[in-house]
C-alpha cells in the first residue's frame, strides 16, 4: 500500500522578462517575497542552487554573462 499523496509547496517563481521576476519562496516557516530586480535575484539564485554540479553552475553563469554582452539572438552576427 502506498502512503497518501501530500503536496509540499516550496514556492513560486515567475520570470517576467527584461531582468524582472516575481518570487515567493518558503524557507522553513518563513516566506520570502521579491519582485522586480529582487525577484530576479531570487529567481537566479534558486536556478543556480538547483543545478546538479558545479560545472553546470559555471556554464550557466557563463551563458548569462555572454547573453548580457551579446544578447540572445545569434542571427545578428
Amino acid at each position: 500500500l502506498a502512503r497518501p499523496f501530500q503536496f509540499l509547496n516550496l514556492g513560486q517563481l515567475a520570470y517576467l522578462g527584461q531582468s524582472e521576476a516575481l518570487a515567493q519562496i518558503s524557507v522553513g516557516s518563513e516566506t520570502v517575497r521579491g519582485r522586480g530586480a529582487a525577484g530576479f535575484a531570487l529567481w537566479r539564485s534558486v536556478y543556480l542552487s538547483k543545478q546538479v554540479g558545479s560545472r553546470n553552475r559555471i556554464l550557466v553563469i557563463g551563458d548569462w554573462i555572454k547573453t548580457r554582452f551579446f544578447g540572445r539572438d545569434i542571427s545578428r552576427f
